[in-house]
């Protein structure tokens, strides 16, 4: 069913899965117009979790080769060079609460997964470490480009990668202005498995059915050592926002042409992906969802 422009889910009553479809319609990055959709419908994605008994939360992509281009460089551009602080605060606070939420799995007992099918780039990446565990198909990249243009990834890269591999790492890689491929980032153990491409939906079904993530959700450290509190979230994205209305023209200008990058790639996908092929993908989608086994 759809919630909104940007959200569509679907309940699986065997598995009291709750498959989250993610479109990010006209910019394939954290718009202040989809930011503001999710905080919309938390409510309604907690009332369906608690109506039905979900046991598995599971946030995949429906646009092609891009889980999320991260934050919306053009907007901090507009924000920063206009002095307006507050927007952009409230921005980063509505980024702080999606990546919260699932993260603590809404604070119910759930469990919260990420099936990434493309690029995951700064703030995208971000939002796939939220995951309590996540799968990536065989040609994901994940990079964290904020450092081009004099800044950081603030929305919960350096919490979510500290707890995985420690602050050194951490710290490393996103400073590395590295692309790294999924495989890479398995081996550092930053995500939990990878797949072949194309695979993503049919292998976490097939792991949610099969009883194979149990021994995830089961397990006490687990749940315990991996989240992250609201309030280091907003401690680190309000170092964030003080460092952005520091940055030079010339710092802005390698952030306008990284939002190029970004349009370009959602013409591309336009071309390439009309409606008709985007309502075949879907049925794709839940074909796989329900014939997994």
């Amino acid at each position: 069913m759809f919630i909104n422009n940007n959200l569509r889910v679907r309940i699986d009553d065997e598995t009291k899965t709750l498959w989250v479809g993610i479109d990010l319609q006209d910019k394939l990055c954290y718009s202040m117009s989809f930011l503001e959709n999710l905080t919309y419908v938390k409510d309604l994605i907690v009332y369906f979790i608690k109506k039905e008994n979900i046991r598995y939360v599971v946030a995949y992509s429906l646009n092609k080769g891009v889980w999320n281009l991260g934050g919306d460089l053009e907007f901090f551009v507009s924000c920063i060079k206009n002095n307006n602080k507050k927007l952009l605060q409230d921005y980063a606070y509505k980024c702080i609460e999606l990546v919260y939420n699932y993260n603590s799995n809404y604070e119910m007992d759930v469990f919260s997964t990420c099936v990434v099918q493309g690029n995951a780039f700064g703030g995208g990446f971000e939002s796939a470490l939220s995951g309590n565990f996540i799968i990536a198909e065989e040609s994901a990249k994940f990079s964290f480009p904020e450092i081009i243009f004099g800044t950081f990834p603030g929305m919960g890269a350096y919490s979510f990668l500290t707890k995985k591999v420690g602050f050194n790492k951490a710290n490393e890689i996103i400073n590395s202005n590295k692309t790294y491929t999924a495989r890479e980032i398995f081996d550092q153990g930053i995500i939990n498995k990878v797949c072949e491409d194309g695979m993503g939906i049919a292998t976490i079904s097939s792991m949610i059915k099969n009883g194979e993530l149990e021994k995830y959700v089961t397990n006490p450290f687990l749940n315990i050592c991996s989240k992250v509190s609201k309030q280091e979230l907003i401690d680190v994205v309000n170092v964030w926002l003080d460092k952005a209305f520091t940055l030079t023209d010339e710092n802005l200008a390698r952030m306008l042409k990284l939002a190029s990058f970004q349009k370009r790639k959602v013409d591309q996908i336009k071309r390439v992906e009309p409606s008709i092929e985007e309502e075949m993908k879907l049925a794709q989608i839940n074909s796989l969802i329900n014939n997994a086994f």
